[in-house]
């Protein structure tokens, strides 16, 4: 049984001079436990607004959500504050989705005050020192604040936040895509071995063709809100069927040869071209249709 079900999944947005548009046209894919799924697409086809979806940051208009076998638009507030643990993102800009005024302890040991995971103060300490630890940093970073780290060493917080309530899927909503290259790679092969050792499943909304070439195992391309294309990673992007995954492809760089986990740098730190988003209006939400 796959663990995220999603059916004919919709979402509207309405500008400010009340255009309504579609940002998910009836979506509808599954992802296996353990699994890597890469959702890629233009600037503005819906990706984003999708991996919200996924974990109710955004309400859907209809469809359905199954994470683990439980229906997520079903959920009462409640319930769903406490399944949050299970379902976690990274977002695409670190600074941004880190509180300034907080230090990174304070950060990581959120989540855990919030889900009550841990019985004590020092047992939460430890918990945040032990998943600092697995992201690649060390207990001296514990009361540094968001403004005194690197971009990478902020989406490592960022990373370590979502992971330290020990979930079993997590969203990755552009994670490398404001860091440098050589960050880049780091940040993602960090990614794949905490992949490895947790069994984590993997969403990983990306425009970066090349990045998802070597990360994902399946990928699914999107375009207008709707998927075109899915299949396995190498099938999709190496023998596109469809026309608009063919001309996206087409727009992107020329891949770099592949770099083994022995190479100094792992996955190819590549960046692919994007092409313009049909509207950059700034959306506001409709009111959910069956919410």
């Amino acid at each position: 049984m796959p663990i995220i079900e999603v059916k004919e999944l919709r979402k509207t947005f309405q500008t400010p001079q009340g255009r309504v548009l579609t940002a998910v046209d009836g979506v509808s894919f599954d992802v296996e436990a353990g699994e890597c799924l890469g959702i890629i697409g233009e600037s503005g086809s819906g990706k984003s607004t999708l991996g919200r979806l996924l974990l109710r940051l955004h309400e859907a208009d209809s469809g359905s959500i199954l994470l683990e076998g439980q229906d997520v638009r079903a959920l009462a507030p409640r319930a769903l504050r406490r399944k949050r643990r299970h379902w976690q993102i990274v977002f695409q800009e670190p600074f941004a989705s880190l509180n300034p005024r907080l230090t990174v302890r304070q950060i990581v040991e959120e989540p855990l005050i919030v889900a009550k995971l841990c019985a004590s103060r020092t047992e939460r300490l430890k918990k945040v020192e032990r998943t600092l630890d697995e992201v690649g940093l060390s207990a001296q970073f514990l009361d540094r604040r968001p403004a005194n780290l690197s971009g990478g060493q902020q989406q490592r917080v960022g990373i370590a936040r979502a992971l330290v309530t020990d979930p079993s899927i997590v969203v990755l909503d552009e994670p490398t895509s404001s860091l440098d290259l050589t960050i880049r790679a780091s940040i993602l092969r960090k990614l794949s071995e905490l992949q490895r050792a947790r069994g984590l499943t993997y969403v990983f909304i990306s425009h970066d063709i090349e990045t998802v070439r070597h990360f994902c195992s399946r990928v699914a391309v999107m375009h207008r809100g709707r998927f075109v294309e899915t299949g396995p990673a190498l099938d999709v992007l190496d023998r596109p069927q469809q026309p608009y995954t063919q001309a996206l492809m087409a727009a992107a760089m020329a891949p770099l040869p592949y770099m083994s986990p022995d190479d100094d740098g792992g996955l190819p730190p590549v960046g692919g071209a994007d092409i313009p988003p049909d509207d950059d209006g700034s959306l506001l939400p409709t009111k959910a249709a069956n919410a």
